[in-house]
């Protein structure tokens, strides 16, 4: 659905954009980016409102389990703007999602101090594993603050080949291709192997 304009009755996917809030204001199965933008947050069937101007989504699948707070969550890399990424998650603990859903990164929740722009520590495709700040509405707010959180495994831009870890950024082995992520301390390592983690206490 890519570049088509959505109208009422389509079909969407987590993370498909809706529209922007000059034009409508995030219904249910929604969530709303700090650049003001509408994106699905659930798979389901789009329901516009034009007397109230609001856009939703209806699910269309049975309802998941979705995380609480603090869980320890996995999932891909989907989307990357300059302040925020959207995540694809499959996993809640040690337990697979019956679907997935999405989760959202904000920037000031990346890596505890100032970064520039997302794109420095994150890219599509890449597999994470995060925190989860709070739940609302079938969107996850993540965190990767801390050493255990961030990127598991990440592929080369250039190629498409496995980066390896070459003391504080990865390597291309492949193209000789350098690249930035936002690490977790287990990078490399299996995601079965963090997925046995407990709930941490909220130090916030």
């Amino acid at each position: 659905m890519t570049g088509q304009r959505i109208k009422e009755g389509d079909s969407v996917l987590p993370g498909v954009k809706l529209g922007v809030i000059e034009e409508f204001l995030p219904g249910e199965g929604t969530f709303q980016d700090e650049d003001d933008i509408i994106y699905a947050s659930i798979t389901g069937i789009v329901h516009i409102d034009m007397k109230e101007r609001k856009i939703s989504v209806e699910s269309t699948t049975r309802k998941p389990v979705y995380p609480e707070r603090n869980d320890i969550v996995l999932g891909f890399v989907q989307t990357v703007t300059k302040k925020s990424v959207i995540v694809n998650i499959f996993q809640i603990g040690d337990k697979e999602c019956p679907v997935t859903f999405s989760g959202y990164l904000f920037i000031k929740n990346a890596a505890g101090g100032y970064v520039d722009q997302m794109r420095d520590l994150f890219a599509p495709g890449d597999l994470i594993i995060a925190r989860v700040q709070q739940h609302a509405d079938g969107l996850a707010r993540l965190s990767t603050v801390g050493s255990r959180f961030g990127v598991l495994q990440a592929n080369c831009s250039r190629c498409g080949e496995p980066l390896h870890l070459q003391g504080q950024r990865l390597e291309c082995v492949d193209c000789g291709n350098y690249e930035r992520r936002k690490l977790a301390q287990n990078y490399g390592k299996l995601p079965a192997s963090e997925t046995r983690i407990e709930k941490e206490k909220d130090t916030e």
